[in-house]
């Protein structure tokens, strides 16, 4: 279903769940190709493909710290928007601009000694929600406005043995509270992302500098 600017309207999933997709090359030689998503409902109905831009060199020798852009797209090539960083030495980020090419918040990691946060921001800067990963649930995301509410979760879900063990192919589970609005979506559809990025690409087959 789309929205009344005809992009795709987030706020009638409250459950979606992102598959990586791995090529043949990477997944036996382990030279990283760049990252490609499938973006689906519960049931396996397909609403968006996400990929990734970033030069081949720095995939392989600036791991997970390289430059990027993540560009989602519904089919026949239509923008919905686009998640960007810059090289960084420790804390990642993501900026995130609409398909008008409207800043509409960014994403910034924190440093965090027992468990993972990012903190969420709107397109003034001002912080919207938290995202906490605790020590014990290193699979487990979730998102707090403040006031410590939860609205939203990301779940990385396990692919099986053989997946897990020869490719850093990944699958996640988003779960949204029904008030939140297009934007906050967009914002934790690319948490998703800048999660399995940072905490779930194996430097270890890049053969790269692997800083983190």
């Amino acid at each position: 279903m789309e929205g009344e600017t005809g992009m795709l309207d987030l706020t009638q999933h409250n459950d979606l769940v992102i598959t990586q997709q791995v090529e043949h090359l990477e997944a036996f030689v382990g030279f990283e190709t760049a990252n490609r998503y499938n973006i689906m409902t519960e049931d396996g109905q397909h609403l968006l493909y996400a990929f990734e831009e970033s030069g081949a060199i720095s995939r392989q020798f600036l791991g997970s710290h390289r430059p990027l852009s993540i560009h989602v797209v519904e089919d026949g090539s239509r923008h919905v928007f686009t998640a960007q960083r810059s090289f960084f030495w420790f804390m990642s980020h993501l900026h995130i601009r609409d398909d008008s090419d409207k800043h509409i918040g960014s994403l910034q990691r924190k440093m965090k000694f027992l468990g993972r946060r990012f903190d969420l921001e709107g397109p003034n800067g001002q912080l919207v929600a938290e995202v906490r990963g605790r020590l014990l649930r290193p699979h487990t995301f979730m998102i707090h406005i403040p006031g410590d509410d939860e609205v939203a979760r990301v779940t990385k879900k396990w692919s099986g043995l053989i997946r897990e063990a020869f490719t850093d192919a990944d699958t996640f589970r988003l779960q949204f509270h029904n008030d939140l609005d297009q934007d906050f979506r967009v914002l934790v559809l690319a948490t998703a992302f800048a999660i399995d990025m940072d905490f779930f690409e194996n430097n270890n087959k890049r053969g790269g500098i692997g800083f983190g």
